[in-house]
């Protein structure tokens, strides 16, 4: 009897460890295949009337030297705009409602248009 019980126990034990095993090997599903990222990204369009407003907040805002900011232009550059794709998609907002000033924060928050830009910026 205390050899059929020790038996059922170990074979119980070896379940629960290799179920654990399994569980929390497994990679963990992301949202995004791109990575978020560690400064803030603002995107932004070459001759972009709104995006002009937001430089122009950047440049005299006192708190530009707190935070970094990645800047990036994506009218002429493709891989700024295919990354600005990718942070649309991974906000489920509509690629085709979406345009700059666009700013991507290190928490993975979309934020759109200048005036909502520049009072996230103010907020910080």
């Amino acid at each position: 009897m205390k050899n059929k019980f020790g038996l059922i126990a170990g074979g119980v034990t070896l379940l629960i460890i290799f179920g654990g095993v399994f569980l929390f090997s497994r990679p963990q599903s992301q949202t995004s295949d791109t990575p978020l990222p560690t400064a803030y990204e603002y995107f932004w369009g070459d001759g972009c009337p709104h995006c002009a407003i937001v430089e122009e907040f950047l440049n005299s805002w006192e708190g530009k030297d707190k935070i970094a900011i990645d800047k990036k232009e994506v009218w002429n550059n493709r891989e700024n705009a295919s990354l600005l794709n990718q942070r649309v998609k991974s906000c489920s907002l509509n690629l085709n409602e979406v345009g700059v000033p666009f700013l991507f924060t290190p928490e993975g928050k979309c934020i759109t248009g200048d005036t909502p830009i520049i009072d996230f910026f103010k907020s910080l």
